[in-house]
């Protein structure tokens, strides 16, 4: 299954509203209406309280949304009617659920599939807090300028990061490469395009290549760590094992890349946006291994990013003999990170 539309998930929340009895009944859940809601025993923790969990049928900021008043469990799942429907299943079914899986469900029981709902026209919203939490447009750039463009402009692959242990050929997929173009903010300075998923140009880092040239990073205009780097490559890879490694830094992805990891991806730091955390939902992935930098920091970093993700997903935090998994080998990586993720990646 492809990545999730907007529309799409728009869609599956407009219609679970419109038959919400039948959605609860479907899930076996016994359920008491009220004027403005239905509230029942939260079935995503397994509760017992029959007023512990309501889905609200009007108010202008809440209707279409889930509370669980006992557990909070609407903040680990979205508190959106698609949120709900994968929470349940994930206790019902005792393993996590993707959001493709929930869309899926949602699609059998509207008697669809999750391709046909971009057919339906788009009706005004009835449920404003569904544009918060999934139909959010992310901010990008203000332009577009195709990889083509890209690649005439910088000269592909750097020798900078060639002379630092990394592959010609990783270089070229990444597109990393010397801007040549002078008067340019970028001029001088290795270039690391960012794309979106489609590979929609967004932006670039820069690094200088010397210790004259500051700043020793250089975002360009409007750049905001809004995606997931890598995510271009990766979300095939994503999709076939639902499986995501989240590493800090674009060399972090490379590494990972060269040592067969291709559903890795770069979170710009040590912290995860809201942004971000919609990407990894819709990517479909299950399970995230995080592998920030492994002192004090990087721990206390992996810690917020399980915090902030909350029970979407299985975490795995691997040990690393070194600080940053960039600067292991690719023998390194494969004889300590092998054995210990061997079960998601059964052909890797």
């Amino acid at each position: 299954m492809k990545t999730l539309t907007k529309n799409q998930i728009f869609q599956i929340c407009e219609h679970l509203l419109d038959r919400l009895p039948e959605l609860l009944r479907s899930l076996d859940i016994e359920y008491v209406e009220y004027p403005n809601r239905y509230s029942f025993a939260c079935p995503v923790h397994g509760g017992d309280n029959p007023e512990g969990c309501s889905i609200f049928t009007d108010g202008m900021t809440s209707k279409g949304n889930w509370q669980c008043w006992t557990n909070h469990c609407d903040d680990d799942y979205t508190n959106s009617l698609l949120g709900f429907v994968r929470g349940t299943l994930s206790y019902n079914k005792n393993r996590k659920i993707s959001l493709n899986e929930a869309a899926e469900y949602c699609a059998n029981f509207f008697n669809m599939s999750v391709e046909e709902l971009d057919g339906i026209e788009r009706r005004q919203s009835r449920t404003l807090n569904i544009l918060d939490v999934f139909n959010r447009q992310i901010e990008r750039g203000s332009y577009y300028i195709s990889r083509d463009e890209i690649r005439s402009r910088i000269k592909i692959p750097a020798d900078y990061y060639i002379d630092r242990g990394f592959l010609p050929e990783t270089l070229n997929t990444f597109d990393v490469g010397l801007c040549l173009e002078k008067n340019r903010p970028m001029s001088g300075r290795v270039v690391v395009p960012v794309y979106d998923e489609g590979y929609n140009y967004v932006g670039c880092v820069g690094r200088s290549i010397s210790d004259t040239m500051t700043p020793k990073w250089m975002h360009s205009k409007g750049f905001r760590k809004s995606l997931l780097y890598g995510l271009n490559i990766a979300s095939d890879y994503i999709k076939k094992y639902q499986t995501v490694i989240l590493v800090e830094g674009q060399g972090d992805v490379w590494r990972m890349h060269e040592a067969g990891y291709k559903s890795c991806v770069g979170i710009f730091g040590s912290s995860i946006n809201e942004d971000q955390l919609l990407l990894l939902e819709q990517s479909g992935t299950l399970n995230v291994i995080i592998l920030t930098d492994s002192d004090e920091a990087g721990n206390k970093a992996c810690s917020q990013i399980i915090k902030k993700c909350g029970r979407r997903f299985n975490y795995y935090r691997p040990n690393i003999s070194t600080k940053d998994v960039g600067d292991m080998s690719i023998d390194q990586i494969k004889e300590e990170l092998h054995p210990q993720l061997k079960g998601l990646f059964n052909e890797e």
